[in-house]
């Protein structure tokens, strides 16, 4: 049953309105008048009886306790912080008795337990009232029919006059089956009715099924407020017309029913799509629909259910299942450093899971699909590998050697020691290992070496061009440089910061890892006074790489003078290997391009500090001893 509040102003009666203002009206006159004249009488018997002065008066107002008149002055000079006489200072003498006067808190509390004892009263009469009332409570409403103290007999025939009975009569349900067929009923169809007794009975018990107070208070309520109740009663039906239409429709769909089939082959999945349901279930049809009606007269409106079957998951094509069974990752063919040889590849399959699951979902049951199977390539086949293998310059360098033998004997040593070196993926090139000491006894000859900034013989001198000439072709690939270290001044046959050192004796080492995944082959020879130096791999786009040395400072070469008694006095020159170098402060960019060349980033690699070298020139010092020249036909000195 279902309650709805109504509005005073729509249904509340006459009588209530004037029973409701006249009780409000007898509040306001038979208690704040009474008040009022109490007062004023207290007031002026207090006058009369005492024939005092205003501060007598005051004196009691201000909680002054009973005493003689001269107490009383007394205390209304205290209480008013200055003296004051009674007319002229002279005593007041009281006339006739005094009265005692009773306290206005105990006047109020009786008033007030009076008030309360007669409510109470009143509550409890109307309680009785209420239980023996034989009518259904004021403002009760049932389907939009009033109903308002009315007996149960004439709260029936109300409704059957109003054609409470036949309110169900348009209402209808509508059952859809999977494959879009359906069937409805309509209320007139089955003698869809309701019972106005039984509705009747639930308006009338509405209220009286709680305590005594409780529904003491809802019947006053119900005075103000009024209460719409719905769902009173169950729609009776003949349900025969509904079990004929669910078993007709039951059984046409049932004949609807495919089982799926797939089928599938190296380049295609055919499939004909079932239902993936079981038959449809007669009785539960028929309790679908009878349900579905008893929602509908509770609302009121035509309804519609769908009915699905529990679905038969041995005839459900289970997609992701089958593209777990049939996808297969592709395998691409890699360098092995073991075997020294590229890797077997191999091809995969897959199909368009998305696309089969939309097509599926689209089709009809009955109709057929077919789902192509796609073949999935690897990056690199095993003769893609192969093929790569050493297939590419990566970057090259040349340098120019000076005009002096056991240099380019030298560089030439190293040239021949490292030309023809293979660094697998992952390996590290170090130039200490590869060309080793630098002996007589390995065929390495004297020439100049910078050592503490100053040009010297060393064994060994010139092969830092071949680590330079390496160095600079290393940073113009994507090779990661492991160890690095400039030399103490500038170089000439390359640019600045481009160049690498390396002393076996100290372990200053120039290395670099091959971080691609192919092989990588170094390949470098002496031609005349050319160095030259290739990186052969593989390159897998059209990008490659420019490098810029930026001088951030500059340091002026400075001139030195220097004596020497291995001079003449006189003479002068220049101290070899001190002829003089700048000094520089450079850091380098790699410029990487697109293959149209686009830039793609500028990345510092480092920055090298070169140290000035001063100009040194060598002033004679030594006086040359005299030379004896003898008279012609003279004797010698003699020895002795």
């Amino acid at each position: 049953m279902k309650l709805v509040s109504k509005s005073n102003n729509e249904r509340r009666s006459n009588e209530v309105q004037r029973s409701t203002t006249v009780s409000r009206n007898g509040d306001l006159n038979q208690i704040k008048p009474v008040s009022r004249a109490n007062d004023a009488n207290r007031s002026n018997a207090v006058y009369r009886s005492n024939g005092a002065s205003r501060a007598d008066i005051a004196s009691r107002e201000n909680g002054v306790s009973r005493g003689s008149e001269a107490n009383r002055g007394n205390a209304v000079n205290r209480s008013n912080g200055a003296y004051r006489s009674n007319s002229a200072n002279q005593p007041v003498t009281a006339k006739g008795p005094v009265h005692k006067k009773k306290s206005p808190a105990k006047a109020a509390t009786i008033i007030v337990l009076v008030i309360v004892i007669i409510c109470s009263a009143l509550f409890v009469a109307l309680g009785f009232y209420v239980s023996s009332l034989d009518t259904v409570f004021p403002n009760v409403w049932a389907d939009g029919i009033n109903l308002s103290g009315l007996t149960l007999d004439e709260a029936t025939q109300t409704l059957i006059n109003a054609g409470y009975e036949r309110n169900a009569e348009g209402i209808s349900v509508t059952i859809v089956f999977p494959d879009d067929t359906s069937f409805s009923v309509s209320g007139a169809e089955v003698g869809l009715s309701l019972n106005a007794s039984e509705a009747a009975f639930a308006a009338f018990s509405f209220g009286r099924d709680e305590s005594f107070f409780r529904n003491e208070i809802t019947y006053i309520r119900s005075i103000f407020n009024g209460t719409e109740l719905s769902d009173l009663s169950t729609p009776s039906f003949d349900d025969s017309i509904i079990r004929e239409r669910a078993s007709e429709y039951t059984s046409q769909f049932n004949k609807t029913l495919l089982d799926s089939n797939l089928e599938r082959t190296d380049d295609s999945i055919t499939i004909v799509k079932g239902t993936g349901l079981h038959t449809a279930d007669e009785s539960e049809v028929f309790g679908l629909a009878v349900h579905t009606i008893n929602r509908a007269v509770e609302e009121n409106e035509h309804l519609t259910a769908h009915y699905t079957p529990e679905r038969n998951l041995d005839d459900t094509i289970d997609l992701n299942l089958l593209y777990a069974e049939i996808h297969v990752e592709p395998v691409t063919s890699r360098w092995d450093v073991e075997t020294l040889s590229a890797t077997v590849s191999s091809e995969g399959r897959t199909f368009d899971l998305e696309e089969a699951e939309e097509k599926l979902r689209n089709a009809e049951n009955g109709s057929t699909i077919v789902i192509p199977i796609l073949v999935l390539m690897p990056e690199f086949t095993t003769q893609d590998i192969e093929a790569m293998i050493f297939r590419d310059e990566l970057a090259a360098t040349t340098t120019r050697m000076t005009n002096i033998s056991n240099r380019i004997h030298n560089i030439n040593l190293t040239a021949v020691a490292i030309n023809g070196t293979v660094l697998n993926p992952g390996e590290v090139f170090s130039f200490n290992e590869i060309v080793g000491p630098r002996t007589r006894e390995r065929g390495f000859l004297e020439a100049n070496v910078i050592i503490g900034g100053v040009l010297q013989p060393g064994i060994g001198g010139g092969i830092c061009q071949m680590s330079s000439t390496l160095y600079s072709s290393v940073i113009h690939t994507h090779l990661e440089v492991v160890e690095r270290r400039p030399h103490g001044l500038t170089v000439s046959y390359l640019p600045y910061g481009q160049d690498a050192t390396v002393v076996f004796a100290s372990n200053t080492d120039f290395r670099f890892k091959n971080n691609t995944d192919f092989p990588l082959r170094i390949e470098s020879k002496v031609d005349g006074r050319d160095l030259s130096v290739r990186l052969i791999g593989t390159k897998l786009d059209d990008t490659y790489i420019e490098v810029e040395s930026v001088v951030i400072s500059r340091t002026a070469i400075v001139n030195e003078r220097r004596e020497t008694e291995e001079m003449l006095i006189g003479e002068e020159g220049i101290m070899t290997g001190s002829g003089g170098q700048e000094g520089v402060h450079v850091e380098v960019f790699q410029l990487h391009y697109t293959g149209d060349g686009e830039l793609i980033s500028r990345t510092s690699i480092g920055i090298s500090r070169y140290s000035m070298q001063p100009r040194v020139t060598l002033v004679g010092t030594r006086i040359p001893e005299p030379v004896y020249h003898p008279e012609p036909g003279g004797e010698a000195p003699a020895e002795g």
